[in-house]
């Protein structure tokens, strides 16, 4: 049943642009690979917090470079796009998309962003219940989700790490170890335990990309660049380690449902299926049983991809 405090559909994208005021006068580029994202009119409070979060994917902005998108951030006279609980739930986000536009809705956050013509704006509001930085990101993480599935990628709820110089991908729903998966991973990189990027790299196939949205894993560098991606696995927790082959309309079915911001769009977007049945055409998906060790690397190793 649909939580009458929270709307059924975002904000119209009218309403976002009759937004006047800019929200600061900061400017940036986020890099994510090839992946190139420009925010303008932030306050400058918050692109300070930004830059403490995503450190080397901060870069100043570069006038000789076209970006993917480049968003408008503007300030909205309110406390709440979604007004807070009175006890703590999961973050919720209304997404719709029509065609190449997509809305945006959260409790601090709202706005649009346009595939095809590259443009966002983004309305930040004044209530003070969800922090703004964290309300953006999620913003930025459904911009990255949509334009990389237009680009011949993808945003993936899966951990995923690079060993001799490859990318591995591990996906599933919560719960399913890819936080465990990652803390026992001891012959890899590990890129994230949460959303992994990936984007087609013209000539050589779908890469992994590092980017800021590491989930709840602290430990190493942030990891930059891009790598092919050798393989995908949907996580099962077992006392066996191995890797198991299933039919790929079934290995496809299962990737499908870890690809946030943009699954709930799937019965709308006909095309979105083929999109991902193409993008990921070069890619071995099978299912990875593992323990809370590293064993599962040996278990890869011994198989043919």
């Amino acid at each position: 049943m649909q939580n009458s405090r929270i709307p059924s559909s975002p904000l119209s994208r009218a309403s976002i642009d009759a937004l006047a005021t800019p929200a600061g006068n900061a400017d940036v580029d986020l890099c994510f690979g090839e992946l190139r994202l420009r925010l303008r009119s932030l306050p400058e409070d918050l692109l300070g917090r930004m830059r403490e979060r995503y450190g080397p994917y901060v870069h100043e902005v570069d006038p000789v470079s076209d970006p993917a998108l480049t968003i408008d951030a503007f300030r909205e006279e309110r406390p709440y796009f979604i007004e807070p609980p009175e006890r703590s739930e999961t973050n919720p986000v209304i997404i719709k998309c029509v065609e190449s536009c997509v809305r945006f809705q959260s409790y601090v956050v709202a706005g649009w962003f346009d595939t095809e013509s590259g443009l966002g704006r983004l309305a930040i509001s004044t209530g003070d219940y969800d922090l703004p930085e964290r309300g953006v990101e999620n913003y930025l993480r459904c911009a990255v989700a949509w334009v990389a599935i237009t680009r011949g990628g993808a945003l993936v709820h899966a951990a995923s790490s690079v060993r001799d110089g490859r990318g591995y991908l591990f996906y599933g729903e919560s719960g399913a170890g890819k936080s465990t998966l990652s803390k026992s991973n001891r012959r890899g990189q590990v890129v994230s335990d949460d959303l992994s990027l990936l984007l087609d790299k013209p000539g050589e196939g779908l890469h992994l990309v590092g980017t800021p949205f590491r989930g709840t894993y602290e430990d190493g560098a942030p990891v930059l660049g891009m790598f092919p991606v050798a393989a995908g696995f949907r996580l099962i927790q077992d006392t066996d380690v191995k890797v198991e082959s299933v039919a790929r309309i079934v290995a496809l079915a299962e990737l499908v449902g870890n690809l946030p911001f943009v699954a709930d769009s799937f019965p709308q977007r006909g095309d979105l299926f083929a999109r991902v049945e193409t993008t990921f055409a070069g890619v071995p998906l099978r299912r990875l049983h593992f323990r809370p060790d590293d064993s599962f690397w040996d278990a890869i190793d011994r198989v043919d991809l």
